[in-house]
């Protein structure tokens, strides 16, 4: 988790989540199949790869406290593509510690009826933990649709960036 106060402060840190309320810096999270979400304040942003590990580390909560911090809580969270919970097989004790975490609803199974986790439900709890009422979920699965990367399904290498950032007033 970094905090940019300046632009290229932070260029390439190796985070899972990226907070300012500066104009004029781009911040870049990449995904395939994880969660990317962006949070706007009224005067700030953050971005946040939510994968399981990420999320288990608090990483969302971690990026709504540190926008507190800065003076300006976030308002709306939006989610964009990842891989939905009818395709993502997940077992292991893992999948009891986010149940833990998050409730029961993270639990659930795949369109085949083995385990799966829902990470879009684990992110819109951890929002809701940390603050934040609105959340958009807009976005399709990686794993279902052919405009998305998929490491899961496809193995592929290439992954999506999402941007977000402040223009200046």
């Amino acid at each position: 988790m970094v905090v940019v106060t300046a632009p290229g402060d932070h260029a390439g840190a190796a985070a899972d989540a990226a907070v300012t309320a500066t104009a004029g810096c781009p911040l870049v999270v990449r995904t395939a199949d994880c969660p990317p979400v962006v949070l706007l304040g009224e005067r700030s942003v953050g971005v946040v790869h939510a994968g399981w590990r990420g999320l288990r580390g608090g990483v969302v909560e971690q990026a709504v406290a540190a926008l507190v911090d800065l003076g300006d809580p976030p308002r709306v969270a939006h989610i964009g593509p990842c891989i939905r919970v009818e395709c993502y097989e997940f077992v292991g004790p893992e999948r009891h510690e986010m149940a833990a975490l998050y409730g029961s609803a993270v639990l659930g199974s795949t369109a085949t009826g083995t385990p799966g986790l829902d990470l879009t439900a684990a992110v819109i709890a951890a929002l809701h933990t940390a603050g934040v009422a609105q959340v958009e979920d807009t976005s399709g699965c990686t794993a279902c649709d052919p405009r998305w990367y998929s490491h899961r399904k496809n193995g592929d290498a290439e992954r999506m960036a999402t941007m977000a950032w402040l223009e200046e007033a």
